[in-house]
């Protein structure tokens, strides 16, 4: 085994460790997550022309590295400094660190930042894409729940993310995949609705 596999295969082994363990980590964005968006940028990366592996394998692990539910908004900062310290503790190549590091920090519709590499291009679809279809439905409602929203607060959310999420894609693959997603989400959503409209409200001061 060369070193380049022993050094990735101990920033797969903190990954993984990491992300089951850590209390505050959105229940949305731990292993399972980051495998997903390993598997969707490698499915990606086949289309395009010239893509450092590698560092996009990488850079999917640890995107979302630190990303406490309650701290949404500062995850991308927060992830960036983590991943620094794991990948220089582990003595990976800083040429490669940079440019693991660049992807992270422009993959968020939270902190919108242009990517500026095709490794960081490809990772925001591809994290993109695990937030729609049944997949990004399960893992809206469950992170909402972890912040305390009820159901139709989570939908609220959930449509104003995608909104501004969507438009974000940057490769042709990913923007057909996310066409294909959402229309499924679209059916959830307006299915929901209808089951909500008109509900009998309770009159608490009315006897039962």
């Amino acid at each position: 085994m060369t070193e380049d596999h022993i050094i990735t295969k101990e920033i797969i082994r903190r990954a993984k460790e990491i992300l089951q363990k850590s209390i505050n980590q959105s229940v949305a964005h731990r292993w399972e997550h980051a495998e997903r968006v390993w598997k969707e940028a490698l499915n990606i990366a086949d289309e395009e022309d010239v893509v450092d592996l590698e560092v996009l394998k990488i850079a999917a692990l640890l995107h979302d590295i630190d990303h406490p539910y309650n701290k949404k908004k500062e995850h991308v900062q927060r992830s960036v400094r983590k991943a620094r310290q794991i990948l220089m503790e582990v003595g990976y190549p800083n040429d490669k660190l940079k440019r693991v590091l660049e992807a992270i920090s422009t993959h968020s519709s939270e902190d919108v930042k242009a990517p500026k590499t095709i490794e960081g291009r490809i990772l925001l679809d591809a994290d993109k894409l695990d937030g729609v279809g049944a997949t990004g439905i399960a893992r809206v409602l469950t992170f909402c729940g972890q912040c305390g929203m009820t159901p139709n607060q989570a939908l609220k959310w959930y449509k104003i993310k995608i909104k501004k999420a969507a438009p974000l894609l940057q490769t042709i693959k990913g923007r057909r995949l996310i066409s294909e997603r959402l229309e499924y989400v679209s059916s959830f959503v307006k299915q929901y609705e209808k089951e909500n409209t008109n509900q009998v409200k309770i009159d608490i001061h009315r006897k039962l």
